[in-house]
């Protein structure tokens, strides 16, 4: 009976750890509010014409800030998005999706279906240990990205809308196809998240479930690195939604360039499960003379990680008919 006992105390832990992992569109929303990922600048301005009974020039200024244009997320298996609401709408669909394409190629790539990891180890002259891991991926409109608020610029993604969702892009996503015989996942070096060969957690390409890491939450970091690369660009091999669209409105609007591993000026992630984090970075850090690496305190039990994408716009309040704008300062 004590066994028993324990053995219930233990799942009951384990349970509980899963659901503090999780995460809602509440807390999604009130992580927004972080001043330092926003970055919120004049940086310039801009001149317009403005004709009436006369014609004169008037001035906007011109801001930059980040907006917060996706929730990303890296998780095990369809249906285990740890945002719970999305998970509820997305999970069941692309599940559905997933099973009928598998069904129609005879069962291949049940296998992934679930995510997780497989992991060999040989022994010999030396050691070799190998951590194949496998995670989907979802790319969903952050819960403010369309809300106007103030003197801001407005974000080209929608709210709430799904943009990439794994589970629906199987030949791509669970077989690597075309994207496996591309140079970039051929040659070594290239597109890597880190800096090759000193410290790397993994390649971009090909941008596809299956990574090679053995530590769990840089592996996350790596597949919501590939998905947040696929939906800041047209016409990619891959079942998705571009994120990149005209913004017109109140605000003539200069949007970021597509994402770029390491790079700020293209967008910064922002955890939200399972450590909601206040601050902003990239991914790639050099931590090999840390004690616990970048992964320390960021390990989720349940193998399911969420990040918020912040993209860098800048723009001003139109006034007429544009003429030109003038930057102060470099901006992101």
């Amino acid at each position: 009976m004590r066994i028993i006992g324990v053995a219930a105390l233990s799942l009951l832990l384990v349970c509980q750890s899963h659901a503090d992992e999780t995460i809602s569109t509440s807390s999604i929303t009130a992580s927004a509010m972080s001043m330092s990922c926003i970055d919120y600048k004049v940086v310039g301005a801009c001149f317009w014409l403005v004709c009436g009974a006369s014609c004169k020039v008037k001035v906007s200024p011109k801001v930059g800030h980040y907006n917060p244009d996706l929730v990303i997320s890296a998780h095990n298996g369809i249906a285990n998005n740890p945002w719970t609401e999305a998970n509820a709408i997305t999970g069941t669909a692309s599940k559905s999706v997933l099973n009928t394409i598998i069904s129609a190629m005879g069962g291949v790539g049940t296998q992934s279906e679930a995510g997780g990891n497989r992991t060999s180890q040989n022994s010999g002259e030396g050691r070799e240990h190998q951590a194949l891991k496998f995670k989907d991926s979802d790319a969903i409109g952050h819960p403010v990205a369309s809300i106007p608020i103030g003197y801001r610029c407005p974000s080209q993604a929608q709210t709430l809308f799904p943009y990439f969702i794994s589970g629906a892009d199987t030949m791509a996503w669970r077989f690597g196809l075309p994207e496996t015989i591309y140079p970039q996942a051929l040659i070594p070096g290239r597109r890597e998240v880190g800096h090759f060969p000193t410290h790397t957690w993994g390649s971009v390409y090909p941008r596809s479930g299956f990574i090679n890491q053995t530590s769990d939450p840089k592996a996350g970091a790596v597949i919501a690195q590939r998905a947040g690369d696929i939906v800041t660009r047209k016409s990619q091999p891959h079942v998705y939604s571009s994120v990149i669209r005209s913004v017109g409105g109140q605000m003539k609007t200069w949007p970021p360039s597509a994402l770029i591993e390491g790079d700020k000026k293209t967008g910064k992630w922002q955890m939200l499960t399972p450590k909601q984090e206040s601050s902003c970075s990239v991914f790639g850090d050099n931590d090999l003379a840390a004690a616990n690496g970048w992964g320390g305190g960021k390990v989720a039990t349940s193998g399911n990680y969420a990040w918020t994408l912040w993209r860098p716009y800048k723009c001003c309040q139109r006034k007429g008919i544009f003429l030109y704008s003038i930057d102060f300062i470099s901006y992101p």
